[in-house]
């Protein structure tokens, strides 16, 4: 009976040691950054978030003298893109060292939420020797974190970079040292095309990319990105019959970087493609015109978009980096006619389809210390092109002169 006490004893004396064994393989790290920010603008532009996010110059608005009543001055200050970050590593399971990762903003799912909370990324990664497997939420693989600009103002080259984070299963592999394949399948989260909110829940199919990149991120770089989209506008007919019909919609991105003798980098990146709305760009898809009698099972075409930057940045020299973006996007129509009759305009599922293209052009200058407390000044100079009036394929008919804003926006940042 002793040598059981004793044993049992033994037991108890050592679980608390094993659990601190175990525990102390586990790392958890809270973070984040509180940035504060102040912009500028004078002419009236489509922006969201207390202007945070910025787009474009909206289209001219002439009143009866001719002026244009959109020329017009805002200033605004936001505090919402602070972000929480939290993680922990150190598990381990299925022979994969296993990380979560959870990180929030204060920008909220849409304008009337902005102040609360916004979740940005969660999910588990399962990381073997050369391949991983992510469960979760997080960026949208067209977003490529080694090639995403560094501008002052808010999306890493938003809206001519995409901005979509939804739930996911990715898998990526190392083919070689300096070759690595990823495929994800994502449903739409709080980025989700326009239309319908649940077509692609609907149409039974997630969005399919695959993407290949080649080299290394310090040095060169690149690599592109192929995907499919699918949606289903409509379960039944005004008659409450079933409907087949499943819009597809395609896009391929390319993207690079080449680091130059002691830091000087330059990006490029470029996506064309059907209705990229849900990337937050010019997208959408309509209902077709028909010459003869309509189908009660219609179809759709989408509207066809191409977006590019590129990014040029100096090393730090003496705590000061400087950095030019220059973006375009352009609207290239949908590949048929469109029913733009009163009857078919609820099948229209289409943002500014009268915008043709805009550019941005932005220097900036920032400063570091520490890298932990960051000033930053950047001027935005963004050119518009507005369409009076279209055609049924939304290529345009009648156009405005180009207009445009300028904004300039300061930054303080403090990381922790």
């Amino acid at each position: 009976m002793k040598k059981i006490q004793t044993i049992v004893m033994l037991l108890l004396l050592a679980v608390p040691v094993i659990v601190t064994a175990q525990t102390k393989e586990i790392l958890y790290k809270f973070g984040g950054f509180v940035e504060f920010k102040s912009y500028f603008d004078d002419y009236r532009s489509r922006t969201s978030r207390y202007d945070l996010q910025y787009k474009y110059p909206l289209s001219p608005n002439m009143n009866d003298d001719g002026i244009d009543i959109n020329k017009s001055n805002s200033l605004n200050y936001s505090i919402a893109a602070s972000r929480l970050t939290f993680s922990v590593a150190g598990m381990k399971f299925l022979n994969a060292d296993v990380n979560t990762y959870v990180e929030a903003d204060f920008l909220g799912s849409g304008e009337s939420y902005i102040g609360m909370f916004n979740l940005r990324h969660i999910y588990m990664n399962f990381k073997w020797k050369k391949s991983a497997l992510l469960l979760g939420q997080t960026n949208h693989l067209t977003h490529v974190s080694e090639v995403s600009s560094n501008m002052v103002g808010f999306g890493s080259g938003y809206p001519f970079n995409t901005l979509n984070r939804g739930m996911q299963v990715r898998y990526e592999v190392m083919l070689s040292e300096n070759m690595k394949f990823l495929a994800a399948a994502e449903m739409y989260s709080g980025h989700k095309s326009l239309g319908p909110a649940s077509a692609q829940a609907q149409s039974g199919i997630p969005d399919l990319h695959a993407q290949i990149k080649l080299g290394n991120a310090n040095k060169i770089f690149g690599g592109a990105t192929f995907g499919y989209k699918f949606f289903k506008p409509r379960n039944t007919d005004g008659n409450n019959n079933p409907i087949s019909t499943t819009v597809s919609a395609f896009d391929v991105s390319l993207f690079a970087k080449a680091v130059i003798g002691r830091g000087f980098s330059v990006k490029l990146w470029g996506i064309y493609g059907e209705n990229l709305s849900m990337y937050n760009m010019l997208g959408g898809y309509g209902k077709l015109a028909y010459t003869a009698s309509e189908p009660l099972d219609f179809d759709y075409s989408n509207l066809r978009t191409l977006s590019t930057w590129a990014e040029f940045e100096t090393p730090s020299y003496k705590n000061f980096n400087f950095g030019l973006f220059y973006g375009y996007q352009k609207n290239c129509g949908t590949k048929d006619k469109l029913d733009t009759s009163a009857s078919g305009a609820n099948y229209l599922y289409f943002s500014d389809q009268k915008m043709e293209w805009f550019s941005r052009v932005s220097p900036r200058i920032t400063y570091s210390l520490s890298k932990k407390l960051i000033f930053g000044l950047e001027y935005n100079l963004t050119f518009a092109k507005w369409s009076k009036s279209v055609d049924a394929n939304l290529k345009p008919l009648t156009s405005f002169d180009v207009n445009h804003n300028n904004r300039l926006e300061f930054m303080a940042k403090l990381n922790f």
